[in-house]
């Protein structure tokens, strides 16, 4: 009887010391890593922010190496890698942590994704995408978008039923959409501003 509290205090020494040792552990590890690369497989400078679900947020900056997070809860959390004046932007919700294991988020972030820019015109103009599709949503390829006035122009949609044109800022565009098995759609479009717009169109089947 003696024995087995002898082995039963020692197995509660050593219980202690793991305890201890998980704790300093803890405290010392860091819960997460990220890292940012770019597609060609470059790690860019960018800012890498993380928030807590009580709103508390860490923020650090990628250079050369990854970005640590060591101070963070156990409750998931969201990694916002870019700025908000940046594009790009990328956020990933929901990062599970641990106190007892690194969890190491890597990102695909595309720093030139904002560098090819449209080079102004003389006349200021705006872009205007139209995307055809029926009436269940489903893109409708090799339709014909015809715009009439003020300046004629056709382009035929692509397969997800794209087409892409540029108008004179303050000018309406005369439109007529067309495509073999649906109804024509005639439709009048203003262009407001210099930058870029979507226009999504209904086609309905005919009978």
């Amino acid at each position: 009887m003696e024995r087995l509290h002898q082995v039963m205090n020692l197995l509660a020494v050593v219980g202690c010391l793991a305890s201890g040792l998980y704790t300093a552990s803890a405290q010392d590890g860091c819960s997460l890593v990220v890292r940012a690369l770019s597609p060609d497989g470059r790690r860019p400078k960018v800012p890498v922010s993380v928030t807590e679900q009580g709103g508390r947020v860490e923020e650090g900056r990628q250079n050369d190496t990854d970005v640590r997070f060591c101070d963070l809860g156990i409750l998931p959390v969201t990694v916002t890698v870019g700025s908000n004046t940046m594009c790009g932007q990328v956020t990933v919700h929901d990062v599970q942590l641990s106190l007892d294991e690194t969890h190491l988020l890597t990102v695909i972030y595309d720093p030139d994704a904002c560098h090819e820019k449209r080079i102004p015109t003389p006349i200021p103009s705006c872009l205007v995408l139209f995307r055809v599709a029926d009436t269940a949503g489903k893109w409708v390829p090799g339709a014909s978008v015809h715009i009439s006035s003020p300046t004629p122009d056709t382009e035929t949609t692509d397969e997800f039923g794209r087409a892409l044109f540029e108008a004179k800022v303050g000018s309406r565009l005369d439109v007529l959409v067309t495509a073999v098995g649906f109804r024509p759609t005639a439709i009048k479009w203003a262009c407001p501003d210099q930058d870029s717009h979507e226009e999504n169109v209904k086609l309905e089947k005919k009978p």
